[in-house]
């Protein structure tokens, strides 16, 4: 037997039996499931990084990489514009030309935070104040969520 060209080209179109067709879409089903569940272990706000490609394929976060072990923020947001899993803070909001503000984390407890980073859950109150001119302190930070005022968050310990 010689080979024979219309034979040849007629093989990869020929009818799959159920049992291929079943097979074949069950392992479609399980690919497009396995990818569904690795998107919903895309990192959040407070995650630990070491470039912003670890935080956003897409760019819409960066890596704070002055923060212990990096964290995974969105910077210049404002006010209610971070995602749920987190807070909008403005540090040095005065005066206003050195005001940056960042989504920050929120968290309940400080094991809600990366402590063995040095991380800790706190209140903007609890971060201290600065000083902008002899006898005129003004606060580090002020969370500027208005629907969401007064939630706690994880800052690094050494910010403290």
């Amino acid at each position: 037997m010689g080979f024979h060209p219309r034979l040849a080209l007629s093989a990869p179109f020929t009818y799959a039996p159920a049992a291929m067709r079943l097979v074949a879409f069950l392992t479609f089903a399980l690919v497009a499931l396995l990818a569904g569940l690795g998107a919903g272990c895309a990192p959040v706000i407070g995650d630990d990084c070491g470039d912003s490609v670890d935080c956003s394929v897409n760019g819409d976060r960066i890596c704070d990489v002055a923060q212990p072990a990096g964290y995974c923020t969105i910077q210049s947001c404002e006010p209610d514009t971070c995602p749920d899993d987190a807070v909008c803070v403005r540090f040095r909001p005065e005066p206003s030309r050195l005001a940056q503000a960042w989504c920050m984390k929120v968290c309940e407890e400080t094991d809600d935070c990366r402590e063995d980073d040095g991380y800790l859950c706190v209140l903007d109150t609890e971060l201290g104040d600065f000083e902008v001119e002899p006898g005129i302190e003004l606060p580090i930070a002020i969370t500027i969520d208005v629907e969401r005022p007064g939630r706690r968050f994880c800052a690094a310990a050494a910010d403290l």
